[in-house]
Formats: C-alpha cells, sequence, structure tokens
C-alpha cells in the first residue's frame, strides 16, 4: 500500500496553522481591545485557511480512501459549521472564556485524524468504518453546537446572570477608576518636585497636557537655566523636542542660533533616501517653521542649514505638499 502522501503534506500543513491559530487565541485575552482584536482577527483568518486545507484532505480521503457515504454527506454540512463555530469560540475567548477554547483546540485534531483513517484502510479492518465515523462525528457535533448553545443561552433572559455581570462590570470600573487615579498621584507628585533649579527637559513632557499645561509654562518662565538647557538639548540634536522656542521665552541669543542651526543641519541630512523615514522627519521638520520664522526675525543666519534641508526636502518630495515645503525653505534661506 502507498503512503498517502498528498494527505500527509496537507496535515503538515494544517498543523503549522493550528498551532499559530491556537498561539493568537490563546494571546488575545492578556491585551488591550487593539491587541485582543488583532490577536482575534489573525486567528479568524488563519482558521479559515486551514479549515480550507482540512476540507482538501478531506476530499482526497473521500476520493482516495475509505469514507461512508453517510459520513461524507455529514462532513459537507460539518465542515462550514465547524468553522463557523471556531470564530465564535473564538469571540468567547475574547471575552475571558478560557473554556471556549477547547473547541478550536479539538476540532482541527478530530477532522484530521478522521481524514488520516479513512486514508489508511488498512486499519478498518480493526476500527471498523461505521464505529470511528460515528465517535468522531458525534464528537463533532457536540464541539460545533457548544458555541451554538452558548450563545442561545446568552440570548434568554436571566436576572442572576445579568445583576453578575453588571456587579462584576461595578468591580471593574471601581478598579479601573482607581487605577487611573493612582496614576493622576503619581503624575502630581512628580510634577510637584519641579522647581526653578529642575532641567528645562523636565517640563517638556507637561508643557501640552490638559491638565498641566498652564502651569508648566509657569514652571518654565521660572527657570533659572533654561536657556542654557534649551542650547544643550540643542547640541545634543533634539531639535524636535522643542516645537515652539517662543513659548519657553528664550532669547534668540547667538548661542542659540548657532545651536539651532547645528541641530537643523543634523535632522536635515537624514531627509535621504539613504535614510530610514525619511519622509516623515521632512514632516516633522515642517513643524519647526515657526521657530525659523522667530529665529530670522530675530537676525539668525540659517542660510546653510535651510540650504541643505531645501535641497535634500526637494530631491525626496512626493506630494506637492512636500515641494511646497521645499519652496518655503527657499524663500526662508535668502532672507537677510
Amino acid at each position: 500500500m502507498r503512503a498517502p502522501v498528498g494527505t500527509i503534506v496537507l496535515l503538515s500543513l494544517a498543523a503549522v496553522l493550528y498551532a499559530a491559530m491556537m498561539s493568537c487565541l490563546a494571546d488575545a485575552p492578556g491585551g488591550d481591545a487593539f491587541g485582543r482584536g488583532l490577536a482575534l482577527a489573525y486567528a479568524a483568518i488563519l482558521g479559515a485557511v486551514l479549515w480550507f486545507v482540512l476540507a482538501a484532505a478531506l476530499v482526497i480521503a473521500a476520493v482516495k480512501g475509505r469514507m461512508p457515504v453517510w459520513a461524507a454527506i455529514g462532513l459537507v454540512a460539518l465542515l462550514p459549521l465547524s468553522c463557523i463555530a471556531v470564530w465564535m469560540a473564538g469571540d468567547a475567548v475574547g471575552r475571558g472564556d478560557s473554556s471556549a477554547l477547547l473547541v478550536p483546540a479539538l476540532l482541527p485534531p478530530l477532522f484530521a485524524l478522521y481524514a488520516l483513517w479513512a486514508r489508511l484502510p488498512a486499519l478498518h479492518a480493526r476500527l471498523r468504518a461505521g464505529v470511528v465515523s460515528a465517535v468522531i462525528g458525534a464528537a463533532i457535533v457536540l464541539l460545533t453546537a457548544a458555541p451554538f448553545v452558548a450563545m442561545t443561552r446568552a440570548a434568554l433572559p436571566d436576572p442572576a446572570r445579568d445583576a453578575r455581570l453588571a456587579e462584576a462590570a461595578k468591580v471593574q470600573e471601581q478598579e479601573q477608576a482607581k487605577e487611573r487615579q493612582a496614576a493622576r498621584d503619581r503624575d502630581e507628585a512628580e510634577f510637584a518636585k519641579l522647581g526653578p533649579d529642575s532641567p528645562l527637559e523636565s517640563y517638556l513632557v507637561y508643557l501640552h497636557a490638559e491638565t498641566y499645561g498652564a502651569r508648566a509654562r509657569a514652571g518654565i518662565g521660572r527657570l533659572t537655566n533654561r536657556q542654557a538647557d534649551a542650547i544643550a538639548m540643542l547640541a545634543k540634536g533634539r531639535l524636535l523636542d522643542l516645537w515652539d522656542l517662543r513659548e519657553l521665552d528664550l532669547s534668540p541669543t547667538a548661542d542659540l542660533c548657532q545651536a539651532y542651526g547645528a541641530a537643523l543641519a543634523g535632522a536635515a541630512g537624514k531627509v535621504s533616501k539613504t535614510q530610514s523615514n525619511y519622509l516623515g522627519v521632512a514632516l516633522d521638520l515642517e513643524g519647526q517653521l515657526p521657530n525659523i520664522r522667530w529665529l530670522i526675525a530675530n537676525r539668525c543666519d540659517l542660510g546653510q542649514p535651510l540650504g541643505l534641508l531645501a535641497g535634500n526636502v526637494r530631491a525626496v518630495a512626493d506630494s506637492s505638499r512636500m515641494t511646497g515645503f521645499a519652496d518655503t525653505i527657499d524663500a526662508l534661506a535668502r532672507v537677510k
């Protein structure tokens, strides 16, 4: 008897898909809403492909192996229904019902086992076709029906269950509220530690937060070293951390102008197709236009870094917006 090579190949592929699907389902309950949705979506896609592979293996088993006619007819109905059942079970797993994981965990192996049995007629003398088909078929029917039964039961009125769910939701909301308040208290305690001798960057993380914005701006105004700190940040290339120099109550001194020009030249060098995310860098630098205009208005010579930036932006421009940005930079570079 020749080995069922085609069936073995298909079942090997099914095993890989099965492992990937189960991994996604196992990860789903532990993530946030976005991560959970992504894991369930991947699991659903992998499950659909897995069912196509299992269907192909079963078709080969029915054609080239031995399978009762009534079992083959039953599989025509059970295959799509079981796939839907796995999707429903996956949703239940995502909602925290770990017991629903049994449905996707057991159904594929049952189909694979039956396909392999049907392709090995030598086993039929010991394992009668009718008995094996009935036992495996009954298990498949029960597992397929489980998510549908659970959904039906969930749709029926159940005051006790609804009360438990409402209480659980209330407890969860209270816990989340406590966590949010604890986070706010930690942020408030950290902010309260700041003072006139704090580094400028300590205030920047609060500057555009709705709760701390006004207080952060007032605190920055009282910093004794904000000018030196800003220059030091620019010397480290942290140009994008300083979105609005005027907002920081800085003076357009020669040292600030020189540090800004060097930082701008360094950032302009990253606007190149040899660099990753070069368009993202160009878009970020577009946000520096208010700083550039303010410094030029205060007689800061940025001609060299602006010329470099304009040329690089024009070289990578893929839209009228980027071309317009390059034109604006060219015009600012000519301002004396």
